[in-house]
C-alpha cells in the first residue's frame, strides 16, 4: 500500500513540477502583455485644488489598480492549479485586497469632492456612478475571498471574471482622466447665476 501512495505522490508531484515550470515559461514570454500604466500627466491649471488633487488620487489609484492586475493575470499564468481549473496561490487574495482598497479610496475622494465640482466633472463628461457600482460587484468577490478557507481553491472562471473587473474599473479611472485632462477652462465672460 504505501508503495503505492509513494507512487502516486512521485507522479503528482512531477505533474505539479512540470506545470509550475510551465507557468513560469509562459510568464517570462508573456510578461510584455501584462497591463502597465502611463507616466502622470501635468494637470492643466484652469482645474483648480479639488479637481486636480482628484486628478492626482485617480492617477494613483490607477497605479495601485494596474499592480493588483498584473498580480492576477501572473497568478493565472503561474499558478500550477490553473491546469485543474482552480488557483491557489496566495497572490490572488492579496491583489483583491489591495484593489479593494484603491476603489474605495478613489471613492471617498471622490464622495468628498463638493458638489459644485461634482457636477463640474460632470460637465466634462464623466460620472462615478458606472465606478461605483463596479466597486460594489468587487466588494462581493472580496466578501467571497475573506470569508474562503486558507487554501481554499478558487475556480479559474471567478478569478477572471476578478481581472475584467479590475480592468475595467482601471479604464474607469483613465475616462475621469481623460475628462479631466481634456477639459477646457470657464470662459471668463461666463455669465455668472
Amino acid at each position: 500500500m504505501s508503495l503505492v501512495l509513494l507512487a502516486v505522490m512521485i507522479v503528482y508531484g512531477a505533474v505539479r513540477s512540470a506545470f509550475w515550470a510551465r507557468g513560469q515559461w509562459r510568464f517570462h514570454r508573456m510578461r510584455g502583455d501584462l497591463p502597465r500604466v502611463g507616466a502622470r500627466r501635468e494637470a492643466p491649471a484652469h482645474l483648480g485644488g479639488a479637481l486636480e488633487q482628484l486628478l492626482g488620487r485617480s492617477h494613483s489609484g490607477r497605479v495601485r489598480l494596474v499592480a493588483s492586475a498584473r498580480q492576477v493575470a501572473m497568478v493565472l499564468i503561474i499558478d500550477p492549479d490553473v491546469a485543474f481549473g482552480c488557483v491557489r496561490d496566495f497572490r490572488f487574495r492579496l491583489a483583491l485586497a489591495d484593489a479593494w482598497s484603491a476603489a474605495n479610496a478613489w471613492l471617498r475622494a471622490y464622495d468628498d469632492l463638493p458638489e459644485h465640482e461634482q457636477r463640474r466633472l460632470e460637465a466634462y463628461g464623466y460620472t462615478a456612478q458606472q465606478f461605483g457600482e463596479r466597486r460594489a460587484v468587487l466588494g462581493g468577490a472580496v466578501r467571497r475571498c475573506v470569508r474562503a478557507p486558507a487554501l481554499e481553491p478558487f475556480p479559474v472562471a471567478d478569478v477572471v471574471a476578478v481581472q475584467r473587473l479590475l480592468l475595467a474599473l482601471i479604464d474607469d479611472l483613465e475616462g475621469c482622466e481623460r475628462a479631466l485632462l481634456a477639459s477646457a477652462p470657464e470662459h471668463p465672460y461666463r455669465a455668472v447665476g
